[in-house]
């Protein structure tokens, strides 16, 4: 039990460290950083790192555009607008309760639009589980390890599936406007790659859900198949998340940060300030 806490704890300690002194360089780089992030980093990494390890990448100086994938209720899209007051969202968001408060969040808001869809790699309808809090919301169900999830499905609904590709003429692409993709759309996540590489092609950067075992009941683990359509759009895995680093060492599911190589001076750049 004392080596479970003494794993947690210094995991907790390295991150939180890890992520201060990234803010430290963005702040020193001339970004811009929300109000009060250094007790925000203390209090919740995990709802703060993800917007950290983009600005290592991305500077917040200028417009950028953020594609959000699964949007949920647009939480994560307005924690980015903290970072990113410049970015311009178009987001995806098939469920219509969450597609209207979205709508509602960012409403008088021209710089975000917002389409009630699912992304895959056909046009289509189908019917989708809806979770209690929404946040669990698959077309899949979850494995017998995580059986306990599927108990928190409430109902079915009929939803709306296009293919990204097929928005790209909607999507406002700039050669100097630094493209963000971020998507989290519960075990669906290669569907929406096959359905939108011309548009991921245009991508700088992209944080994807991935998982790493048998987490979705008949379907097996998607990183390595994402890494590799991916990696054909030259873009690569450079950062890992943290969700399930307490139940061990050993990933089942984390957001992964992927990069354009033109972009991998900025790894080189870290391991160099923390040599010094």
């Amino acid at each position: 039990m004392i080596w479970n806490f003494l794993h947690h704890y210094a995991s907790a300690i390295q991150l939180r460290a890890n992520l201060l002194v990234a803010v430290k360089r963005a702040r020193s780089k001339g970004d811009h950083v929300p109000k009060g992030i250094f007790r925000s980093v203390w209090k919740e990494p995990h709802n703060q790192e993800e917007y950290i390890w983009l600005l290592r990448f991305v500077s917040n100086q200028n417009e950028v555009t953020l594609l959000d994938i699964g949007g949920n209720s647009g939480y994560w899209a307005q924690r980015f607008l903290d970072y990113y007051p410049k970015a311009r969202v178009t987001a995806f968001e098939p469920v219509p309760e969450m597609y209207e408060k979205y709508v509602n969040r960012f409403s008088g808001n021209a710089a975000v639009k917002v389409f009630n869809t699912a992304l895959g790699e056909a046009t289509e309808q189908r019917d989708i589980n809806v979770a209690e809090g929404y946040g669990l919301t698959s077309f899949n169900t979850y494995s017998e390890q995580l059986g306990d999830r599927n108990q928190q499905f409430t109902k079915q609904v009929p939803v709306q599936v296009s293919r990204l590709d097929d928005f790209k003429s909607k999507i406002e692409f700039q050669d100097v406007v630094p493209v963000i993709i971020k998507v989290d759309v519960q075990g669906f996540e290669t569907k929406v790659l096959r359905g939108g590489k011309e548009v991921f092609d245009h991508a700088d950067v992209i944080i994807l859900e991935c998982s790493f075992v048998n987490e979705y009941k008949g379907e097996k683990p998607t990183f390595g198949e994402l890494a590799s359509i991916l990696r054909e759009l030259d873009l690569h895995p450079v950062q890992f998340g943290v969700f399930d680093r307490t139940r061990g060492p050993i990933a089942y599911e984390r957001n992964v940060l992927f990069v354009k190589s033109k972009y991998f001076s900025s790894v080189w750049n870290q391991t160099s300030e923390q040599k010094q």
